[in-house]
């Protein structure tokens, strides 16, 4: 028999009529994002896909030029004067090829049923311009370190799996998880304390936990603006003018490095502080198989000591995912130090996926411990919580507490 079988249930989830207003009004709103996204998925316009080239235009009654000159005649803008000619006093090169011929862009006439792996099939007309297939490296007289990689045959992957592949992930997961727990809250409500706040307070946290939690949460959130900034500032940001997307992209981009130090910080002191206690037990099966009690106003919760199997998903996605970020950002902010141009592409690549599931997941985190459960906030703002949502909630912990309090 549940020692919780006669408790009266005071406070139902529904009964929090304003949350449940403002998570329907929410819904609506993400329903509409989640829509935009997904035309925007099928919008030939928004995929990457070439829609210029490089052509030749010609003046009425001129000449025309060769592929292999126009090309030749082209690169010669990159060597030195004194290799190429005219004179350090003389006009530099431009791209006219002669009195007629421009090196011009010319419009594709179906840019859209050309997909990314097409762009390595050439037509005969393109092979006569393009080295072989297998060059990836280029020749260049540039000052710069990487200057000669020109041709690259990964970066068009590495382009749709950035422009195309990680958006659309992170568009859906976020937004998606985002919809799923507005509709929780505007159709459940909160999880309330069932049998009312008792008056009685209970120490969850103390200054040293709250802290490292505030400044790892902290830093984190200020890493996704930062990131989402980069990745959707043409989508987000543009609309409100070229200035303010330059503004924004310059304080993202070195804002992106300055929030890392104490993000990686306090992952560490989390780790070494609560570890122990986030050990996957026989009671994180029955409280995942109850849902965690969250769909029933009954104070009849699953067993928990201090942190339950939601509390503990939520620390090793932070542990392993931030983990990972940190290990891809890292090669990033020391390009070429480590690895080559194709190893840090996929670095890239994966810091996007990475950070935009470990968003998702830390949204939800931040639901329940706001809007979505009653009493719940507190724990980390004054390290204090309700005894009844100790009870309800943390029962076994709850028990090892007031038994020290008692000795």
């Amino acid at each position: 028999m549940s020692v919780y079988e006669n408790e009266p249930v005071r406070v139902r989830g529904q009964d929090f009529t304003g949350y449940r207003i403002a998570g329907a009004i929410a819904a609506v709103l993400l329903l509409i994002a989640l829509a935009v996204q997904v035309w925007m998925l099928f919008d030939g316009f928004n995929r990457t896909s070439p829609e210029v080239r490089w052509g030749v235009n010609a003046e009425e009654n001129g000449g025309s030029a060769l592929a292999s000159q126009l090309l030749q005649n082209r690169t010669r803008l990159q060597n030195e004067r004194f290799l190429t000619g005219p004179s350090p006093d003389g006009p530099g090169e431009t791209f006219k090829i002669g009195p007629e011929v421009l090196l011009d862009s010319v419009e594709m006439d179906d840019p859209e049923s050309i997909l990314t792996e097409s762009w390595r099939i050439p037509s005969d007309e393109t092979s006569a311009i393009l080295r072989q297939s297998d060059r990836v490296i280029g020749v260049s007289s540039l000052p710069y370190v990487n200057a000669n990689l020109f041709e690259r045959p990964f970066a068009r992957d590495w382009r749709f799996g950035l422009a195309d592949v990680a958006t659309h992930i992170g568009a859906f997961a976020i937004l998606g998880f985002s919809l799923m727990l507005a509709l929780l809250l505007a159709i459940r409500g909160r999880v309330p304390i069932a049998e009312g706040k008792s008056g009685k307070k209970v120490k969850r946290f103390n200054i040293v936990e709250r802290a490292t939690h505030w400044m790892t949460s902290a830093s984190f959130i200020l890493l996704a603006l930062t990131g989402i900034s980069i990745a959707y500032g043409d989508t987000l940001i543009r609309p409100f003018g070229h200035d303010f997307l330059g503004a924004v992209g310059w304080l993202a981009t070195w804002g992106h490095a300055l929030f890392v130090t104490p993000f990686v910080l306090g992952l560490a002191i989390m780790f070494v502080m609560w570890v122990s206690k986030n050990i996957p037990s026989k009671l994180d099966i029955a409280w995942l198989k109850r849902g965690g009690g969250f769909f029933s106003d009954t104070p009849d919760h699953p067993s928990a000591r201090k942190f339950n199997a939601g509390q503990k998903l939520i620390f090793w996605s932070a542990i392993l995912g931030g983990g990972a970020m940190i290990v891809t950002g890292f090669f990033l902010l020391f390009p070429f130090y480590f690895l080559g141009l194709e190893a840090m592409s996929w670095m890239m690549l994966l810091h996007a996926v990475f950070a935009v599931l470990l968003i998702a997941i830390f949204i939800g985190h931040i639901y329940i411990g706001s809007v979505g459960m009653q009493g719940a906030f507190w724990a980390m703002w004054n390290g204090e919580v309700d005894r009844n949502w100790a009870r309800e909630h943390h029962d076994l912990w709850l028990d090892e507490v007031e038994g020290r309090a008692s000795k």
